[in-house]
């Protein structure tokens, strides 16, 4: 029995027959104990780490400043601290100095002294923290180190991948490394000199890898065959689906699109299983929910939700029709793509290739008995006439417009040849939306004023910041109702100068 297991049944956190249990567990499994027991909630990360410290007198590391890729691989292969979850923190002419999460494993740190020729020194770091930077700096770099080996032979787009492993599960672990950090989005972006790969979190882009320039021939590859995308073609954009694991009820988008040095392809991930599609969950305040819920429940008239791309207008409508859907209701919605698969719900995807546009199946929609329409969005004075006269007519219309303000929704539809009198007799509420960052709740700190909350930065969030909320706007200002989530300790008076493009 390891040290550990004995320290453990000592301060009663287990008894004998548990820890058994977890020797015979870690072996067939190949996991580490402390992987094994915070992964079944037998102890939290934390608190195992404050008691192997005071236990075993050993100092916790402050890793606040420490960056992987300039310390850890200079000291030890990836494949070595993959292998054993160790972190080489630092080293002198006599030591190494490693983080452990469990430092009973001497048989490991006895390969280590004799691999490196060096007196091991251990500091301590928690099992969550530990499996966190292994998963974002060292496999990826592993699996790349794997299959750039095999770069022998000049690479030919024609060898079929589906067997080529290396690839594969670095393929894999980058999508799944995405949907465990609620990435939306994957950009590969190809350069003369190497292909650059990030993440898009809570609506901002920061680099996640960096790849020789070749190296992203194979990773576009192997995501277009997973797409079934023709691999051939490199001359003109590509659409498509990735079927993913049915487990993480995750619909992945595939978009390629060439560029000077190469494709570039953006993948949107969409985790059905974590959308809430609640209108009370958007972020409005209490008067807009009322104000809007009045707008849709009406039995007729034209809502337009408007904003940027990316600012959640897609989600307002969705929570809406959520929210009205009845089996006494007709409702069909036209959107281009579809985004969001709504049971009862006839949706109709836009497909301009056959000649299916907005104003086409909007007219075939509204010989077909319609209570509720949806429109994906107004681009054009067809489709924006055919709206008006549906919400004229006895239809609720839903719809977004691509403004920066519900004021400017107005004007933007009279540019297209609206009427000023049509809008009278049709437009019921207009919103304007923005998303914006929340503050971390584990690391948030009051300013100086003690009046208002900044970021700060855990191993819970991404820099200070962790999930989006909608700031909406009626007939005031964006401005003050983005206010008020700061006055709230929602977010910070930064994040909606960012969105917002507004100083106090």
């Amino acid at each position: 029995m390891s040290k550990l297991l004995e320290a453990l049944i000592t301060q009663n956190i287990i008894n004998e027959n548990i820890a058994q249990d977890i020797i015979s567990k870690t072996q067939q499994q190949k996991t580490s104990v402390t992987a094994y027991l915070v992964k079944h909630n037998l102890i939290s990360s934390r608190d195992l780490l404050e008691r192997i410290a005071k236990y075993f007198s050993l100092a916790i590391a402050d890793l606040q400043h420490y960056k992987y890729q300039d310390t850890a691989p200079v000291l030890l292969s990836h494949d070595l601290i993959h292998r054993y979850r160790v972190l080489p923190l630092r080293t002198d002419t006599q030591s190494l100095t490693l983080c452990v999460a469990d430092p009973t494993q001497e048989q490991i740190f006895s390969t280590l002294r004799f691999h490196t020729g060096k007196h091991i020194r251990l500091m301590l770091i928690d099992e969550t923290t530990l499996d966190n930077i292994l998963n974002t700096y060292c496999k990826p770099q592993m699996l790349l180190a794997r299959f750039l080996a095999e770069e022998n032979q000049p690479y030919q787009t024609e060898r079929a991948e589906q067997n080529d492993e290396p690839i594969i599960e670095y393929v894999d672990h980058l999508i799944n490394s995405a949907i465990e950090k609620q990435v939306s989005d994957i950009h590969v972006e190809p350069y003369a000199q190497h292909c650059r790969i990030r993440f898009r979190r809570d609506g901002l882009l920061y680099e996640a890898a960096t790849l020789p320039s070749h190296a992203a021939t194979r990773v576009n590859t192997r995501l277009k065959i997973m797409a079934n995308l023709n691999i051939a073609e490199k001359r003109l954009p590509q659409d498509g689906r990735i079927p993913w694991r049915r487990e993480s009820n995750t619909d992945i988008r595939i978009n390629s699109c060439p560029t000077l040095h190469g494709e570039k392809i953006v993948l949107r991930l969409l985790n059905t299983n974590e959308m809430q599609l609640d209108i009370e969950a958007l972020g409005l305040q209490i008067n807009q929910l009322k104000q809007l819920r009045n707008a849709y429940t009406k039995p007729q008239g034209l809502i337009l939700v408007t904003g940027p791309t990316g600012s959640g207008k897609s989600m307002t409508l969705y929570s809406i029709l959520r929210e009205l859907n009845q089996t006494e209701k007709n409702i069909s919605s036209v959107e281009d793509p579809v985004e969001i698969e709504l049971h009862g719900i006839n949706q109709i995807h836009i497909n301009h290739q056959i000649g299916l546009s907005f104003p086409v199946a909007l007219r075939m929609l509204l010989r077909q008995d319609p209570d509720i329409l949806m429109i994906g969005e107004i681009r054009d004075l067809e489709t924006a006439t055919i709206a008006i006269q549906a919400a004229q007519t006895g239809h609720l219309v839903l719809s977004t417009l691509h403004c920066n303000s519900a004021a400017e929704a107005i004007q933007r539809l009279q540019s297209m040849g609206v009427e000023h009198y049509q809008l009278n007799d049709s437009l019921t509420l207009t919103i304007s939306q923005r998303l914006i960052r929340k503050l971390c709740p584990h690391c948030k700190q009051l300013t100086n004023d003690q009046h208002t909350y900044k970021a700060t930065g855990c191993e819970h969030c991404h820099h200070g910041y962790r999930g989006r909320t909608g700031v909406f706007a009626f007939s005031e200002s964006l401005w003050d109702a983005a206010q008020q989530k700061v006055r709230d300790g929602i977010t910070s008076l930064a994040e909606i100068q960012r969105v917002t493009m507004e100083c106090a």
